[in-house]
């Protein structure tokens, strides 16, 4: 199984823990979508475990058996079990990534067209000459960028650790978490240089002002007619953890709330509570900033169709690890790095909306 069908086979399963009711059932349906990439018939946990334990001892022999090769730097490709685990995790932990569209990419650049604009239609008379219109379409070229994570841990918590899921569970988690949170930040605020495009940065998104000194509901509806009605079925809230407080003291004339909880067993998000406003579905985004203005005390609310955001992966997970690097030699521990190379950028401008000067 390669990487992207790992990739694939998550995107699918992620989909399907949508319609699940319980926890268990979400859990069961990642397992069994990577029960089948492991060596040799072996869970995919314990070979992933062995790989984490061979990098920190420097078991070549077992390191050379699990590796699918060697990256450009010497670092050892992750085997696909490790993957497998890893990105489950990651369809899990971050917020943008479970909804936005992804595309493997053979090559470092990838070009993934765009409509731009529609034909238009005329009624006419009869044999009058029609008038043409044609389609525009545009280009959002996805260029892949080198994104790296980090955990240091004690070679002794290794070396005297049984090769067990616990254990391994938490050393990839550290990397997931690590991951997931920097590409969430990037998909979220990323400037474009070295990392993806940020849905923030993105020029010709809708967009409308707060207008009252304080927060209130009327602003929020502006907000969600400010997205045209093409892209609302499919749209979410992405807001501050900050902002958030706020917009759950909202109420209507009747004194009711404006904002919704929906619990375990209809979340979007698997094993997750998550609520809704106005009829979608809310999600945290904490690298929004609470520091705009001349106050420096406002932020943003977002809302739009996280599909029109296209994230292109490029290159197989790797590892290396290091006893020397900083003070891991004096420590005895081990630092090991994760890498990928991806991109993502906003595919439809018009699909995304924000309201601005929120306080």
């Amino acid at each position: 199984m390669t990487l992207e069908q790992i990739r694939e086979k998550a995107a699918a399963a992620a989909k399907a823990a949508l319609e699940a009711k319980t926890a268990d059932e979400r859990e069961k349906i990642f397992s069994e979508a990577f029960k089948n990439a492991d060596h040799n018939k072996e869970d995919s946990k314990l070979v992933a475990g062995k790989f984490i334990k061979a990098l920190v001892l420097g078991d070549q022999a077992t390191l050379k058996d699990l590796s699918v090769g060697t990256d450009a730097n010497g670092g050892y490709l992750t085997p696909l079990e490790f993957a497998g685990v890893l990105v489950e995790k990651l369809y899990k932990l971050p917020v943008i990534r479970p909804f936005a569209t992804r595309f493997p990419m053979s090559s470092d650049k990838l070009e993934v067209s765009t409509e731009a604009s529609t034909p238009a239609v005329n009624w006419t008379n009869e044999l009058a000459t029609i008038t043409q219109s044609d389609p525009t379409f545009g280009t959002v070229v996805l260029q892949a960028n080198e994104l790296i994570g980090i955990s240091r841990m004690s070679r002794q918590l290794i070396a005297d650790a049984d090769v067990n899921v616990g254990i391994v569970d938490w050393v990839i988690s550290r990397f997931a978490e690590a991951i997931g949170r920097a590409e969430d930040a990037a998909f979220m605020a990323g400037t474009g240089t070295g990392q993806p495009a940020g849905i923030r940065g993105t020029a010709g998104v809708g967009s409308v002002a707060q207008a009252g000194a304080n927060l209130a509901g009327d602003d929020l509806i502006n907000l969600y007619y400010t997205l045209p009605l093409q892209y609302r079925a499919n749209a979410v809230f992405l807001m501050h953890d900050n902002i958030t407080k706020l917009v759950r003291k909202l109420k209507d004339s009747s004194g009711r709330y404006l904002w919704a909880d929906t619990f375990e067993g209809n979340g979007l998000l698997a094993g997750a509570t998550n609520p809704t406003l106005l009829g979608r579905p809310v999600l945290v985004q904490n690298d929004i900033p609470v520091n705009l203005g001349g106050g420096t005390n406002e932020s943003e609310v977002w809302f739009g169709d996280l599909s029109f955001y296209a994230i292109g992966d490029r290159e197989q997970v790797f590892s290396e690890v290091s006893t020397q690097e900083g003070t891991s030699f004096e420590k005895h521990r081990a630092a090991v790095k994760v890498g990928e190379r991806l991109d993502g950028k906003v595919t439809i401008a018009e699909a995304f909306a924000k309201l601005t000067a929120v306080k």
